[in-house]
């Protein structure tokens, strides 16, 4: 090996940008192939970096979402739910409402998908960079009175706020007593402009 290359592979660790020191070789060839520039190999260097970077990120995302299940937008079959807006859904896997710190509400009966297309558009969102959180209205009212009961409710909202997109699957299927839609109504109330359910 050398000097270069034990230079490459120490920056490489240095950085912590493995895909440097396991790519550098076989693009330098490419590169002294096609007569690429100095600049153009290195940006596809770095490109090669960026892009399984984005990917691991992406699925370290999407297993901390807790999703019950791996539903993407593409799989939706809008054939069996013909009242399915394409147009809206593909808005929605935009992300777009989350800029905008938006909610979105799918209302159907049991059945109908909402579900999958609610998993669909956390999995984009968690691609495009956010941070998503799963679960059923049940699971989010246990955790806010795990919360209250230690007396750290309001620490608990601030930790949720920092998610860009929190879903709450099964709103409607088991009814709240008090304490629980109140504490419901706190997630709701706290993330308000701030950030989407």
């Amino acid at each position: 090996m050398n000097g270069a290359a034990k230079d490459i592979e120490y920056y490489a660790r240095a950085l912590r940008a493995p895909r440097v020191a396991d790519g550098y070789r076989s693009l330098g060839d490419r590169a002294r192939e096609a007569g690429w520039s100095h600049e153009e190999y290195l940006a596809a260097v770095l490109s090669r970096e960026v892009a399984e970077r984005e990917a691991s990120g992406a699925a370290l995302r999407i297993r901390a979402a807790k999703f019950p299940g791996h539903k993407l937008l593409e799989e939706f079959n809008f054939d069996h739910q013909p009242a399915a807006d394409r147009n809206l859904v593909a808005h929605l896997g935009t992300g777009v409402f989350l800029e905008e710190a938006k909610n979105v509400v799918l209302l159907g009966p049991p059945g109908t998908g909402k579900t999958h297309l609610a998993v669909g558009i956390g999995i984009r969102a968690a691609r495009a960079g956010h941070r998503v959180l799963f679960d059923t209205a049940t699971g989010w009212v246990s955790r806010l009175a795990e919360a209250h009961d230690r007396g750290r409710l309001p620490q608990e909202l601030a930790k949720l706020r920092r998610y860009k997109l929190l879903i709450v699957d099964e709103v409607g299927y088991i009814p709240f007593d008090q304490d629980s839609a109140n504490l419901f109504f706190q997630l709701v109330s706290s993330r308000y402009e701030h950030a989407s359910l």
